[in-house]
């Protein structure tokens, strides 16, 4: 009769190992986050690796809409010398939107945005509806997470202007 509820264990255990990472928690300062490859707007694969300090990143309109507003004047160089990586969960966008007006539009940015096409690789990046994300990595170890509700707060947090808004920080 034992060895019921050992093999239940075993069975439960194996079950919470194969979750996908849409079910597994949001990535906590500490953790250490696995690196990813994805396409950018230009369908170049590009990595979020040990070497990146910051992960911009949003996963709807408006927290993209703020990235884009704060980070227009940096360029691929200003996001280079930051060393920050920006990336995109499109995948609750309906395909049709993405390929025909957001991509195109992102394709005049002048920096890379990495797009989560089916929302695998972001899945456990802590975020905030309506708010940009920034992330501050050493060597992948999350150091710092931080939800941004204005352009001037996201614009504070990467040094380029004084602090205007409050953001919220875990």
């Amino acid at each position: 009769m034992r060895a019921i509820p050992f093999v239940a264990v075993l069975i439960l255990v194996s079950l919470l190992g194969s979750l996908p990472a849409s079910a597994q928690a949001p990535y906590a300062v500490g953790d250490r986050l696995v690196p990813f490859q994805l396409e950018d707007q230009h369908e170049k694969v590009r990595a979020l690796d040990k070497s990146a300090k910051l992960l911009l990143f949003s996963r709807d309109m408006n927290g993209g809409d703020l990235l884009r507003e704060a980070i227009a004047e940096l360029g691929a160089k200003g996001l280079t010398d930051l060393s920050a990586v920006y990336v995109a969960d499109i995948h609750n966008m309906p395909s049709l939107i993405a390929s025909l007006f957001a991509i195109p539009r992102m394709r005049d940015r002048p920096y890379p945005v990495l797009l989560d096409r089916d929302g695998s690789a972001t899945a456990r990046l802590p975020d905030v509806e309506d708010q940009a994300t920034i992330l501050e990595l050493e060597g992948l170890t999350l150091r710092a997470i931080h939800h941004l509700d204005s352009v001037e707060a996201v614009k504070a947090q990467l040094g380029m202007a004084p602090e205007a808004s409050k953001e919220s920080d875990e």
